[in-house]
């Protein structure tokens, strides 16, 4: 086995090419275009375009505790902390150039989505004020169910759009055979991905959440890339291996959780305490339902769509519920920890719905924490982590029944 090591390696060393290619793009031509979380960039990529995510450089400002900080330059500028926080953190290096990386490097092109968060086109339109450069929109429907052909259909005519602004900014037509290789190898990675996460329905779970989180970062950064598909290739044969040899995340695994929603990204290490208690979680949806998807479909505008409008914010309450009843069966769920989220309440609604329909049915308990994805601002960790002490009580309590 590789390691948890040696993928934290190979994730820092991709870090920073990325952001030495980002600080080069001047002198290699390329463009660099800020996209929302969640849109078809594999697009991008076949382009030559550097996708840039202020949503991901929130959550690397955390990881440098740059959050607070920008959090309050942007609070300083008239900008709400009540608002999505990887907004105010993303605002906060876009009013001071300040940040982990120098901050967010000037964009040449802003592309934001509205089917996935409600703030992104108003963010994004605060960031073209500011930058002075093109804006396109693409659009998609909510879904109460899996995508119906209308869906699709209506999907590739706005990633076609998409292309044609491309091409109009770029200067160069669209390349539709790399287009298609870049997709080819984007699901190629999603697959193992997803296959990753399923090897956690096995006890005892094989790799941890906070492992995970830093893990993600290739597949949302730049997916369709060949370094991209490699990685996870090469992490899904070391995670096999783990199972095969039966090593768990902790030595006595007993109560296997589900996180639902983002993870609190300025206190990753609430994940270890909850590990250090002899709780893992096997299931999140912030991992699975957006990232560890296989893209099926008859060509490559199809899989793109069944890819992207199928987020955990683009679903209806009674599919929730149904995909997170398949998901206590599958993984073997003890308990839930629902983290009701003021940074982004898009992906807040209806949770406590989910947990309760899930107790109801499976009589498991819930755990809700109250807290912020990216603003440290006002988190009490020493609070947060007595809750987790009272709810491993209720967990042995249901134990022993």
């Amino acid at each position: 086995m590789k390691g948890r090591e040696y993928f934290k390696q190979k994730r820092i060393d991709f870090t920073k090419r990325y952001y030495r290619e980002l600080a080069e793009s001047k002198e290699s031509g390329k463009l660099i275009a800020y996209v929302t979380g969640f849109l078809p960039s594999e697009v991008l990529v076949a382009m030559d375009i550097l996708p840039y995510y202020p949503e991901t450089f929130a959550t690397i400002a955390c990881a440098f505790n740059a959050a607070d900080e920008l959090c309050q330059v942007a609070e300083d500028a008239g900008v709400s902390r009540d608002l999505c926080a990887f907004s105010t953190v993303a605002m906060g290096s876009m009013y001071s150039g300040k940040g982990p990386y120098g901050g967010m490097p000037k964009p040449d092109l802003l592309i934001s989505s509205s089917y996935t968060c409600g703030i992104h086109v108003p963010w994004w339109e605060i960031m073209q004020k500011h930058y002075n450069v093109p804006h396109f929109i693409i659009d998609g429907p909510v879904l109460s169910a899996d995508p119906e052909p209308m869906h699709i259909e209506f999907f590739r005519s706005e990633m076609k759009r998409l292309i044609a602004f491309l091409e109009e900014h770029t200067k160069r037509p669209m390349d539709m055979d790399r287009l298609e290789e870049t997709v080819r190898r984007s699901n190629v990675a999603s697959d193992y991905f997803t296959k990753i996460l399923e090897l956690r329905k096995i006890v005892p779970c094989p790799i941890s959440s906070h492992q995970l989180c830093g893990d993600m970062f290739h597949i949302t950064t730049l997916p369709g890339t060949e370094e991209t598909t490699t990685f996870y290739e090469e992490l899904h044969a070391d995670i096999a291996e783990r199972v095969e040899q039966k090593i768990g995340i902790v030595a006595d695994e007993k109560y296997r959780l589900i996180w639902d929603n983002i993870p609190i990204w300025h206190d990753l290490a609430l994940i270890d305490y909850f590990e250090g208690k002899n709780m893992v979680f096997v299931y999140e949806t912030f991992f699975k339902e957006y990232w560890a998807k296989r893209m099926i479909g008859d060509d490559l505008f199809e899989r793109l769509a069944r890819k992207y409008l199928t987020g955990w914010t683009n679903r209806r309450l009674d599919r929730k519920i149904e995909i997170m009843e398949e998901v206590v069966r599958d993984y073997q769920v003890d308990g839930i920890v629902v983290f009701e989220n003021k940074g982004c309440r898009a992906y807040s609604t209806g949770q406590l719905d989910v947990a309760e329909s899930l107790k109801e049915t499976f009589s498991i308990p819930y755990l809700a924490i109250e807290g912020n994805m990216a603003d440290p601002g006002g988190h009490d960790a020493d609070k947060v982590r007595r809750m987790v002490d009272n709810f491993q009580e209720v967990m042995r309590g249901r134990s022993n029944r």
